[in-house]
């Protein structure tokens, strides 16, 4: 039988719950003065924990790395109002605790009570993976990894990945891990500075150096000192400014412009870039002397169809992203909208993704996001079809531009009967499109039940 603690503040909903549980034959205690909480946890053995988050909040040790590290045995449910979700939301995807809010639905309780047995509790994230970076694929496992490896290190680092895939998100993860995160981060986007103006953004400059210097002017670089520069689009960098970054990163020294004074500046430089930088050395666009010294760490970040099992997550929590900040209770989304969602190949990776559901939530007008309320450009596509690229809105002379993975339209198929028998109309609703579609795909598949 499962032990549970019910340690909330409010006795009459404690009361309630214990009544339920115990109506439900599970062994429960309560307390309700949070000073009492260590001590109890400590002498008796409990499963479960129903954990008020004020609780949380009025001690002062750190509750929730403290069980998590020290009682891995103990399945956590947080209690707490709507209003602390976002709070709750990034300490339960970094220790597997669940939650519920007030008011309290006993059902979702008892269900999630009977659920911890099937749930297999990782071990607890390393302090430093605090940041918001979604993913339980086995690529984004690898990636996190070596970051936790050069932690310690200050050695620089190249970043690749496609546009949208979190480059400087990763960036600042490294920064937040290092030995410099107590100094600045200075985040330079390359491509989008005009060439002209991005070397005195960088270097400084001396007064009247040009027209309209009329100080002295520390640059992005010296602003870096001791700390970390963010060179994102590296590869948009000019020949020039590539070569005098190059003098930076190996004798640690710059100048600005007209300036004949050399300065001393220590910095840990992270690059990033969606460019193939080997095709740009043969081509004599980037420096291979360069690319060698920015390329000692080399983290590159998968695009989002490649770690597809990481896509519900990221729905997840950007669902609980515009439901706090556009004060919404959306709970679900509907078949074929998930269909399409699990199967489009986001060519913007997961900005796109992030821009799809705040498009669905803008539109959706009840709990629920449906098909409709997806763009435009994913709407009257099947859950099948993975897209390479946008789909434009062409007159009907045109033909719709489409690839179509019959395999896979046929595996589904074969599945979804398999899961719920000879019943077509639950089978034609699972894969979000009509019986009559179904009927039609089984003939062209030559599918018989």
């Amino acid at each position: 039988m499962k032990k549970i603690l019910i340690a909330l503040k409010d006795k009459d909903e404690s009361i309630k719950i214990n009544n339920f549980l115990e109506d439900n034959h599970y062994s429960v205690n309560i307390i309700n003065d949070p000073s009492m909480l260590m001590n109890i946890i400590s002498t008796k053995e409990y499963n479960i924990i129903i954990l008020d988050f004020q609780f949380i909040e009025m001690l002062e040790l750190n509750l929730i790395k403290f069980l998590n590290e020290r009682y891995k045995n103990i399945n956590v449910i947080i209690v707490t109002t709507k209003e602390a979700v976002d709070k709750i939301i990034n300490l339960t995807r970094e220790t597997n605790f669940n939650y519920v809010t007030y008011p309290i639905n006993l059902n979702e309780i008892k269900f999630l009570i009977d659920s911890t047995e099937e749930i297999s509790r990782k071990p607890p994230p390393d302090e430093f993976f605090k940041e918001k970076f979604i993913g339980k694929s086995e690529k984004i496992k690898k990636i996190l990894n070596t970051i936790q490896k050069i932690s310690k290190s200050d050695s620089n680092v190249l970043i690749t990945g496609e546009t949208g895939t979190g480059k400087e998100l990763i960036a600042r993860i490294i920064y937040e891990t290092s030995s410099r995160a107590n100094n600045a981060f200075v985040a330079v986007n390359s491509a989008a500075i005009p060439e002209n103006l991005l070397e005195s953004e960088l270097f400084g400059y001396k007064k009247g150096a040009f027209t309209g210097a009329n100080t002295d002017k520390k640059g992005l670089i010296e602003l870096a000192d001791n700390g970390t520069l963010f060179l994102d689009e590296i590869g948009d960098l000019s020949l020039n400014l590539q070569s005098k970054l190059l003098r930076v990163i190996e004798y640690g020294e710059l100048r600005r412009l007209g300036d004949e004074v050399l300065r001393k500046v220590s910095i840990r430089v992270i690059a990033a870039t969606n460019q193939d930088l080997f095709k740009l050395i043969k081509e004599k666009k980037f420096r291979e002397d360069l690319f060698f010294r920015l390329n000692v760490i080399h983290i590159h970040i998968p695009p989002l169809r490649e770690r597809r099992e990481d896509i519900p997550l990221l729905i997840r929590f950007f669902m609980e992203k515009y439901n706090k900040e556009y004060e919404r209770n959306i709970i679900g989304i509907d078949t074929r909208a998930k269909g399409i969602l699990m199967n489009y190949d986001y060519p913007g990776n997961v900005r796109e993704l992030d821009n799809i559901i705040q498009h669905a939530f803008i539109m959706a007008e009840t709990d629920i996001i449906r098909f409709e309320d997806l763009p435009i450009y994913l709407q009257n596509i099947s859950p099948f079809r993975r897209l390479t690229q946008h789909e434009q809105i062409q007159d009907n002379n045109q033909l719709e531009r489409e690839f179509l993975l019959s395999d896979l339209e046929k595996q589904t198929i074969i599945k979804a009967f398999e899961r719920f028998g000879s019943n077509h109309t639950k089978v034609a609703k699972a894969l979000g499109i009509s019986r009559s579609t179904l009927w039609r795909k089984m003939k062209e598949y030559d599918i018989k039940i």
